[in-house]
């Protein structure tokens, strides 16, 4: 059964990537119904928008190929801008998630099996994709081709994901041909290429979807020099990867976001940006809103002759998803929702509150839709007069959450939201600490933490509302041990927090390079090209995004920049791509170098940047290896990493709380009753009697240990040496036992 939907899928997927037209033409959809005008009716809307995705995703053939009756479901995330469908196909086998535009632009897709022969077992029992990694992406590819719009590009690489079961690719998303900040990925089924998942950044945004057109008045080098200028850099001790030294870096003290525009070379703090806008909401006077009478505008686009299932003209909509459409037909748009609950005066929901979004959900079983409505206003100026000051530059509002039925406006629940309630003992509470609690703030740390108040200095990144102090290493702040406090209007103690660690080794190098050189290198570090950013805007008060053209610091994907070394001058990142931390610099000679390497592509492997191919095997090296193969990242020479390393190991059946003994040495009958014990034939075995071992020194073997050995031999993962021997009690070495685990995944 499993193998049967697998290839019916792969084949319905296949379609979706471009295949003879015959095949095709069983999921042609014509003519595409145009996108349904702002205010129109739900069904409406709702009928364009499921004709339009499926012509670009074939959901008839998946669903047909796995057969029964389904579901169908159709809810609006409406946030007056950019709305969003979820549709939802659905039955006994799986189901197929989509979220698309009202254009039926896809923004997401998910194919979910629920085949019970899919079971993956809970332990080791991984394995190597049987996919070519160069087919699989080009499948990816064109699967994420397909659903592009216009002026849209992607180009996939592999994402590494360090999974033997599925293959991700991701990529960034241009808009005429330059970057924006959209990423895309699409992840396959690492057995057949199909594709289970495909998601833009964009799916959820309240960002404009316009975009303009490529091109700059201003130079790349007229660029760079003004976002020279919008560095800070600072010298701090960073704690390093091993979690035991901490060395000297220039560390970028802003955490504004600078870009200098394309189209007339000015250099903007898009967080200046933001704050000016919240100001302007605070401070404009809100003009009352009127309301159209377009509710017959809605009722027009739904009236009988105009149904939803003759208006895509032979859009070939199902008997399904016809029946959820109709029962959209006399649910109550946004604006009709808002006019019924303005009028209702108890609510207060005067001129001064902006509706900021309306989703809809539907009830299954039932039928019932409800509308879930968010409200907001900004503070008034009596909500503001403590608080002023405290938030410059935040968003303060009130919110309200009503949720209704959508048919008949009963109101189902609301609830009030005011964070900055002007409570005179919180809004004290809030007030930066005097000068008097900060004398008393010192000398209780002086008296109660005298050793560590010895070390420590103000640190100047300190919130409006707490005292904080760094420890102080050379004259140079080390940021991560520090005490955070916060006095109450009596100068007592209201809060602290104390983050330190006495075992931090301090690398004290003997020069430093100066600040300038130390901008040099940063500036070479990032990249600045012509790119599309998301510039803060305010539309009928509700804030929003839109895309601007502009030069801007990009770090570049699956890392973030952790300054630049004091001494050397270079760049430091830390990489989130999985198959980084597996990269290593000692393998030259070792036979087995390619099975490493191979492991390492999948994200199995060895921390350090070096594997020691030959040192001896370890039970704590064995353990983070074979864990590393069941997607767990162990790090045991970091803090309590050993600890965490061991709850991982018992978790997954590899070794027993006795067993414990981290550097004790691990034989080759030891690596392999821990492999094979925790798979899916550690059952198999146990079992004493049936087995024929194979190797010539069998003789050597407990007979616990001959199932052990004689599956190692039938599954092509130990052969023995050259004269037939496995040698059970000879201590392994590290590229042994990746050697096994690679020939164990590749059974």
């Amino acid at each position: 059964m499993k193998k049967l939907i697998s290839s019916m899928l792969t084949l319905s997927m296949l379609t979706a990537m471009g295949v003879p037209a015959s095949a095709a033409a069983a999921d042609a959809v014509s003519p595409v119904v145009a996108p349904a005008e702002k205010g129109g009716s739900l069904d409406t809307r709702l009928t364009a928008v499921t004709t339009a995705v499926k012509a670009s995703l074939p959901v008839d053939s998946l669903l047909s190929r796995l057969g029964g009756d389904q579901e169908f479901t159709g809810d609006v995330n409406d946030n007056g801008s950019t709305p969003r469908w979820d549709l939802t196909w659905s039955n006994h086998a799986g189901s197929i998630s989509v979220t698309a535009g009202e254009d039926g632009k896809v923004y997401s897709y998910r194919l979910n099996l629920n085949d019970s022969d899919n079971r993956q077992f809970w332990g080791l029992d991984v394995s190597f994709p049987k996919a070519d990694k160069g087919k699989a992406l080009a499948a990816a590819q064109a699967f994420a081709n397909r659903l592009m719009g216009e002026g849209e590009s992607v180009t996939l690489k592999d994402a590494k994901s360090g999974s033997t079961n599925s293959m991700s690719f991701t990529g960034t998303l241009l808009f005429n041909g330059l970057p924006s900040p959209v990423d895309v990925r699409v992840q396959l089924r690492a057995d057949d290429l199909t594709a289970t998942s495909f998601h833009r950044a964009d799916c959820y945004t309240s960002t404009n979807p316009e975009v303009p057109p490529a091109g700059s008045k201003t130079s790349s080098a007229q660029a760079a020099e003004l976002l020279r200028g919008s560095l800070q850099l600072t010298p701090y001790y960073v704690l390093d990867e091993d979690g035991k030294t901490a060395s000297l870096r220039y560390v970028r003290e802003d955490t504004k976001n600078f870009v200098v525009t394309a189209v007339d070379g000015k250099l903007v703090d898009l967080d200046q940006v933001y704050a000016d806008l919240v100001k302007e909401y605070r401070t404009s006077s809100p003009s009352k809103m009127s309301f159209a009478a377009n509710a017959a505008k809605a009722e027009d686009a739904a009236a009988p002759g105009d149904e939803g299932g003759s208006a895509s003209g032979g859009s070939r909509l199902s008997d399904t998803e016809l029946k959820t459409i109709e029962g959209l037909k006399d649910v109550h748009n946004r604006e009709q929702l808002d006019k019924t609950l303005r009028a209702v005066a108890a609510l207060g929901l005067d001129g001064s509150w902006t509706l900021e979004r309306v989703s809809y959900s539907q009830e299954r079983k039932t039928g019932e839709i409800s509308a879930r409505l968010r409200y907001a206003r900004p503070l008034t100026d009596a909500e503001r007069k403590e608080l002023e000051g405290d938030y410059e530059g935040e968003l303060l509002q009130v919110t309200k959450n009503i949720i209704m039925n959508a048919r008949t406006d009963e109101l189902q629940s609301l609830y009030t939201t005011n964070f900055y309630q002007s409570e005179r003992a919180r809004a004290k509470q809030e007030q930066p600490q005097s000068a008097e609690q900060r004398a008393a703030a010192e000398q209780f740390l002086a008296a109660q933490l005298k050793e560590k108040w010895g070390k420590s200095k103000p640190y100047a990144k300190e919130n409006e509302n707490h005292l904080l102090y760094a420890q102080s290493v050379h004259d140079y702040l080390f940021p991560t041990n520090q005490i955070s406090i916060q006095m109450d209007e009596n100068n007592l103690v209201d809060s602290l927090d104390v983050n330190w660690n006495d075992k931090v080794e301090f690398i004290a190098p003997r020069t430093i390079i100066s600040a300038d050189a130390a901008l040099d290198a940063c500036m070479q570090a990032f990249d600045m090209p012509l790119c599309y950013v998301e510039y803060p805007v305010m539309e009928n008060r509700v804030m929003g995004q839109k895309y601007v053209l502009a030069y801007a610091f990009r770090l570049g994907e699956n890392r973030s920049f952790q300054g630049i070394d004091a001494k050397t001058g270079d760049p430091v990142w830390r990489d989130y791509d999985s198959s980084s931390k597996f990269s290593y610099s000692d393998l030259d000679g070792a036979f087995g170098r390619s099975q490493i390497e191979a492991l390492a592509a999948y994200g199995i492997g060895l921390k350090g940047g070096t594997f020691q191919p030959k040192a001896a095997l370890d039970q704590k090296t064995m353990l983070a290896l074979l864990l590393s193969a069941c997607g767990y990242e162990p790090n045991p020479d970091t803090g309590d990493g050993l600890d965490e390393l061991y709850s991982m190991a018992y978790n997954e059946n590899l070794v027993k709380a006795s067993e414990r003994n981290p550097d004790g040495a691990v034989t080759r009958i030891g690596f392999l009753r821990t492999l094979l014990g925790a798979s899916i034939y550690g059952d198999a075995a146990k079992v004493s009697g049936i087995y024929s071992c194979p190797f010539a020194d069998q003789a050597s073997l407990s007979q616990s240990d001959i199932g052990y050995a004689s599956l190692a031999y039938g599954l092509g993962i130990a052969r023995g040496d050259d004269k037939g021997k496995l040698n059970p009690d000879s201590t392994m070495t590290r590229q042994e036992a990746a050697v096994m685990l690679y020939n164990f995944m590749m059974r």
